[in-house]
């Protein structure tokens, strides 16, 4: 039996929280005991119940608590971060990385000494980049090329990543990150690429539920969170231009939604593109849709891909950077678009017209257990 610590900054409803949950269930169902550690708020995903979690607190609060703190924080936020642009996390993440290693004593003391310590996304890894630990690794799930553009940039890119050890979810993001690393000469202690998993059985079953409301007739859906780089703008451009005859079903919520429910008014699609907001369970839909399709501008992965294969329904993608490709294989390629209206727009029709049969073996690859084993086995190295 292993003990591992896994560390997000929030716990709300994106990509990295979920698959998050998945690696913490995966484990806890192989008999080791893991804990989900919460920096900042409350969890609004629950893991299974083998899975501690400990949420509630914030640790940038708590580093500001007290006269040096106070004082640190005001010279941080205050004054250096614009005398050095983007070096804000430096500052705050002295303080925080010091609480972390203090908490994390305080649970060892409690519960035994952790194996193993994955810290989840770029705001998790800005709060703990002084956190010095043999035991860590930072999994990597979007770009950080951002970092090129400060005068400092690599500096920065030094502090998040220099002697660190480095899991990115997609050879994608991964050949990102190295770009980066090189233009600034950083090197991590060791980098690997592992996917994120999915409860395959889990999303079967859960797409067997029957969906309320019901869709009449033929539809196309689309899951994701309404923000820009979702780009549900290029997905409803698409869906005009392509005169399909079947609806557009998306599920999510977001900052976008507004602005796409005007936008579905101007476009005439009023009645065609049905905006069903966020579903705990949205597997009913795309269990049934003709197509499941996604616009995003980059993807760390995809899971939303991986859980549509493992409903057994094809995939219209844009062909963007990051892990899409390690997804979609073989004849699911042909599916793949540019990002631009026209060309996504033809990958609709030409799903509906001759459809592509799914593979077993595209999706068993992501098999929750099989992933989570590969993380484990990074401790017996």
């Amino acid at each position: 039996m292993k003990r591992i610590l896994i560390i997000l900054r929030r716990l709300q409803q994106g990509g990295i929280e979920q698959a998050s949950i998945t690696l913490a269930n995966a484990m806890a169902a192989q008999g080791h005991e893991v804990h989900i550690w919460v920096l900042r708020g409350d969890a609004r995903l629950s893991p299974d119940p083998a899975v501690q979690l400990h949420a509630g607190g914030d640790i940038e609060r708590d580093a500001r608590r007290g006269l040096a703190g106070l004082g640190w924080d005001l010279l941080g936020r205050g004054l250096l971060r614009y005398l050095l642009p983007g070096s804000g996390f430096v500052w705050t993440g002295w303080r925080t990385s010091a609480l972390a290693r203090e908490r994390i004593a305080e649970m060892e003391a409690r519960f035994g000494s952790f194996d193993q310590i994955l810290i989840r996304g770029q705001g998790a890894f800005e709060l703990l980049w002084d956190l010095c630990d043999p035991r860590c690794w930072q999994l990597v799930e979007g770009p950080s090329s951002k970092l090129r553009g400060y005068r400092l940039g690599g500096w920065l890119t030094a502090k998040l990543f220099q002697d660190k050890q480095v899991i990115c979810v997609s050879h994608g993001i991964a050949k990102v990150l190295q770009q980066t690393l090189s233009h600034f000469s950083v090197r991590p202690a060791r980098q690997t690429v592992i996917h994120n998993g999915v409860p395959l059985a889990r999303v079967r079953q859960l797409a067997q539920s029957a969906p309320d409301p019901m869709i009449e007739g033929p539809f196309l859906v689309h899951v994701a969170r309404l923000v820009p780089v979702k780009d549900q703008g290029l997905l409803l451009r698409a869906f005009k231009r392509a005169q399909l005859d079947c609806k557009l079903v998306i599920i999510g919520e977001g900052s976008e939604r507004a602005a796409l429910e005007r936008q579905v008014s101007s476009l005439g699609l009023d009645g065609r593109v049905i905006l069903l907001g966020h579903r705990d369970n949205p597997y009913p839909w795309v269990a049934r849709a003709e197509a499941f399709v996604l616009s995003s501008r980059t993807e760390g992965l995809g899971l939303v891909l991986i859980e549509a294969l493992a409903c057994g329904t094809q995939v219209v993608a844009t062909d963007v950077p990051g892990g899409i490709r390690e997804v979609l294989i073989e004849e699911q390629t042909r599916l793949l678009a540019p990002a631009d209206e026209a060309a996504l727009a033809a990958k609709m029709s030409e799903a509906l017209a001759d459809p592509v049969r799914i593979q077993p073996h595209w999706v068993e690859r992501f098999d929750d257990g099989e992933i989570a084993r590969r993380f484990l086995a990074l401790i017996q190295d």
